[in-house]
């Protein structure tokens, strides 16, 4: 006789299935499973993971506008013996106080940058490190953040927070001083282009003044002109029209200030 199973019945699967371990996660890293099921192939975006007693920061080193938004991890692992470890650099906690190190050291060096800018495009090339830089930090912070409301009584944490926290408004001052700086210079450079505009028009103005002043006699002038100058001096009335035509050259020319 041929026992049947039920029909709803599923694939036999062991109680117990290890996860498999990230590339990223060094392999003598030995994370408890609750860790290890929340990561993905990837680290991801920054963040902490508090499971089981154990603290694993995923950071990111300080972005540059040539990593494509890729960003290298930076994992600070706390076991709840009180040890810690980091990769890529070993040192635990040390390691963090480096990475905080590189951060600052960057933001500095934009300052630096901000401050000796003087034209919109210097600003904007600045500007590509600044933004990365500043949504890094400000993702830093939150980590950190989290990790001081999970360990209250760890002071180190508590430290490592308000170096965040001072990073942070760093970058910030440093971001509002660059875009500062590039609104000022493009309205430095539209004002001078403006005064650039105003000076060229008063020069076309002028231009346009004298060619209305003697368009009048250069009319009549070439329509005398057909004939030698000797019998054009001695026509009858020749003076009166030279007379007449710089009175219209007068006329026409004070026929824009009277407008204005």
């Amino acid at each position: 006789m041929v026992a049947h199973l039920p029909d709803d019945a599923g694939p036999v699967r062991p109680e117990h299935v290890e996860t498999k371990k990230p590339a990223f996660i060094p392999k003598s890293w030995d994370l408890p499973e609750s860790i290890r099921k929340r990561l993905g192939d990837a680290a991801g975006r920054q963040r902490l993971m508090d499971e089981d007693g154990h603290l694993l920061f995923i950071l990111h080193q300080s972005p540059e506008p040539e990593d494509d938004e890729v960003r290298k991890a930076v994992l600070i692992w706390g076991q709840p013996n009180g040890d810690w470890k980091s990769s890529p650099e070993g040192g635990g906690l040390a390691a963090l106080d480096a990475h905080m190190e590189s951060y600052r050291k960057n933001i500095h060096a934009l300052d630096e940058a901000v401050e000796g800018a003087k034209t919109p495009r210097q600003y904007f090339d600045i500007m590509k490190h600044v933004n990365p830089l500043l949504r890094a930090t400000r993702n830093m912070l939150a980590v950190m953040q989290e990790a001081r409301d999970a360990r209250p009584d760890e002071r180190r944490l508590i430290n490592f927070r308000d170096r965040a926290v001072d990073l942070e408004r760093a970058i910030d001052l440093v971001a509002t001083d660059a875009k500062n700086g590039m609104e000022f210079a493009l309205a430095e450079n539209t004002e001078e282009q403006s005064r650039f505009a105003y000076d060229a028009a008063m020069e076309a103005r002028k231009l346009n003044r004298l060619a209305a002043f003697f368009f009048p006699l250069a009319t009549l002038v070439a329509v005398f002109g057909m004939s030698p100058p000797n019998e054009v001096i001695r026509m009858p009335g020749f003076w009166l029209v030279v007379a007449a035509g710089i009175i219209a050259g007068l006329l026409i020319r004070m026929m824009p200030t009277s407008k204005r």
